[in-house]
């Protein structure tokens, strides 16, 4: 539409300069060569201006979808996760009577049986139980796989997660959110020299029609200084390293919350909160 006005108003504008420049007066043939030529520059700007608008638009479009196709699967990674977690629970809770099984066996003296069922249970993998009980499947998922990350690179962490109301919100945003704040505290974290204080701490709570997530952690530095904005100082851009921030902002903002980073006392603080409506019971 936007073209298609300007092509009118283009006719138009040429029509009156070309009727100005067929005129036997020299001045106005003059002053109606520089205005077509002036006319033809603006034109030119404006279509430039118009479209390096619409291209990144496009652009922006298609990094919300990569995004959203990311948190999406991250969601459902974290699902399946939380899903085996849950079933080597049960398996965990059958072990009484995998004991009362054995017990009985040897009683009759039945040893055959019982080493041929001690083999069967010893081929299946028993896995510790989750640590987190927030109330929320995907919370739970993404608090323990980041705790036993944080594990491993020798990193304190430490959480406190209570989300047992049933909202709105989809897995896939408080994926978005909360999984790209542990994964920046994490890589600030592991910037830190071993030997002096690595600490990740989450909070996690509900209020009124607000989901808050508040991650801290340690900092060598504080990051606002030199980089308010926050973007991503990493060499590789051709990967989605920085967009994490802008995940976290888009999400924010498309659940009407609010974003804060801040810097106190030696932490780094990421402070999210997410609008959402209770879910009947």
């Amino acid at each position: 539409m936007v073209l298609c006005s300007l092509s009118i108003v283009a006719y138009t504008v040429m029509q009156i300069l070309f009727g100005m420049v067929i005129k036997p007066d020299l001045m106005t043939m003059q002053i109606a060569v520089i205005f077509s030529w002036l006319f033809v520059l603006c034109l030119i700007a404006v279509v430039f201006s118009l479209f390096s608008v619409m291209t990144k638009a496009e652009k922006d479009k298609q990094m919300q979808e990569i995004l959203q196709s990311e948190n999406a699967l991250m969601a459902r990674n974290y699902q399946l996760i939380h899903a085996d977690k849950v079933e080597s629970a049960k398996r965990q809770h059958d072990f009484n009577h995998h004991l009362k099984v054995m017990r009985e066996l040897v009683r009759e003296q039945k040893i055959g049986e019982m080493s041929a069922y001690l083999q069967s249970l010893l081929d299946v993998p028993v896995r510790e139980g989750a640590a987190c009980h927030s109330g929320n499947d995907i919370i739970d998922a993404i608090i323990n796989c980041k705790a036993a990350e944080a594990d491993r690179d020798h990193i304190e962490f430490e959480f406190n997660a209570d989300f047992h109301l049933p909202t709105s919100l989809s897995s896939i945003d408080i994926c978005g959110v909360l999984s790209n704040q542990i994964d920046n505290a994490l890589e600030a974290c592991r910037v830190i020299p071993e030997g002096r204080l690595r600490k990740v701490i989450v909070e996690i709570r509900q209020k009124e029609c607000f989901a808050f997530f508040t991650v801290k952690n340690t900092a060598a530095e504080n990051p606002l200084l030199k980089n308010p904005e926050l973007a991503s100082t990493k060499m590789n851009s051709d990967h989605l390293h920085g967009w994490g921030i802008k995940n976290i902002r888009d999400t924010v903002e498309r659940n009407n919350g609010f974003l804060l980073h801040e810097f106190e006392n030696g932490y780094f603080v990421s402070s999210a909160s997410l609008c959402f409506r209770l879910l009947d019971t």
